[in-house]
């Protein structure tokens, strides 16, 4: 017992720890100050204003563009999803 069964076919996907445990993913955080500081940057640079969830994302990209972590001209393709105009109020308490 304790191990973990593979997923039924057409079941859902591993867990996301089984991925780390595999090599597949790496796991990493930002703090909050620094979504909202993606959050302001986007929405300035390109008039997009995105969900929270997807700000973290892009702070760590940011951070990882301007820390050496993603090698100069890199290419990254990222999908923001979620609907920025839910989160204006939280920014606004914030900024």
């Amino acid at each position: 017992m304790g191990g973990r069964a593979a997923p039924p076919p057409g079941g859902p996907p591993p867990p996301p720890p089984h991925l780390r445990d595999l090599g597949r993913a790496r796991y990493v955080t930002v703090t909050d100050d620094e979504a909202v500081g993606a959050a302001v940057r986007l929405a300035r640079t390109e008039g997009i204003v995105p969900a929270l969830e997807s700000a973290h994302a892009l702070a760590w990209v940011i951070r990882a563009a301007g820390g050496g972590d993603l090698p100069a001209g890199s290419t990254v393709l990222m999908t923001l999803s979620g609907r920025g105009d839910k989160d204006v109020s939280t920014l606004k308490e914030v900024l």
